[in-house]
């Protein structure tokens, strides 16, 4: 199984109202000249997604424009086969929309159902309860390659969420590790996993640079992760970035440069992909 996302806005229409999803801020622009030249051939234009909720105002002053909040179904309209099976988080990460409240409810909360698919989009799902885990475990069972998309909470995993992970087949365990502050975390983390029978080749780790630190630190960080398992490194945007993958200020005071940034991209995308095709 394959698992492909796209690499920017989804459209689709039903009758005569079109649907736009936009995952990324940086599309938004884009979305709305698209939709000034078109959007008037339909009934209504419907947008939504993660971006629009971060800038919900970006669309005011054209009104054949409407903004859905929570549309049936919408996630598998963008991957068919994503799933949640929880929604909000326990964090507050400054980095994060969901973190912040301005990206769905930040309460936490547990669904008792879900389209039964094998790619996991849960905000932090090991912050649910070891009943919902379990269930979620059994769900999978059937799927080879499972996905845990979203980059688990290294600071939350047992041995028992271990022992579960290998019960499945060639799970896909992707881990968190966003500062350097959590490295033992991760380190931990990685271990218990290892231990309770997950291989080292399911387990990839994101980790995201250009937040809080500089290059040094990224690339400590990094190597470190590398050395033991693969390091997948996230490009920081702010939440309100209309431009994607811009050096801004406050991380040129950090000491990042365009340069530096695309270095550290192809240095740890080199083997996986054959080399970073980011600008």
């Amino acid at each position: 199984m394959i698992i492909t996302w796209p690499k920017g806005p989804t459209y689709w229409r039903e009758q005569d109202n079109l649907f736009v999803s936009i995952p990324f801020t940086w599309d938004l622009s884009k979305v709305k000249t698209q939709l000034k030249q078109t959007g008037i051939a339909y009934t209504s234009v419907i947008v939504g997604g993660p971006a629009v909720e971060l800038m919900p105002e970006f669309f005011n002053g054209i009104d054949y424009i409407q903004i859905e909040h929570s549309y049936p179904g919408v996630l598998q309209k963008i991957n068919p086969w994503a799933t949640r099976t929880t929604t909000g988080c326990i964090r507050h990460c400054k980095f994060c929309g969901i973190g912040q409240g301005k990206i769905e409810q930040w309460e936490f909360k547990e669904l008792s159902d879900w389209p039964d698919l094998p790619l996991i989009c849960d905000n932090n799902l090991l912050a649910s309860s070891q009943e919902h885990f379990n269930k979620v475990i059994d769900r999978l069972k059937k799927w080879k390659s499972p996905d845990f998309n979203q980059g688990l909470d290294c600071r939350l995993i047992t041995e028992y969420h271990a022992q579960r992970f290998a019960e499945l087949k060639q799970p896909k365990i992707r881990l968190s590790c966003d500062s350097f502050k959590y490295i033992e975390d991760w380190q931990k983390a990685f271990e218990i996993l290892l231990r309770g029978g997950v291989k080292k080749s399911h387990i990839s780790t994101y980790a995201l640079i250009g937040f809080d630190s500089g290059p040094d630190e990224a690339w400590a960080r990094c190597e470190h992760i590398n050395q033991n398992g693969t390091c997948n490194p996230m490009w920081f945007h702010a939440l309100d970035a209309l431009r994607v993958n811009q050096v801004i200020q406050e991380q040129k005071n950090m000491g990042w440069t365009q340069k530096e940034r695309i270095r550290i991209m192809r240095r740890f995308y080199q083997a996986k992909f054959g080399g970073y095709k980011g600008n």
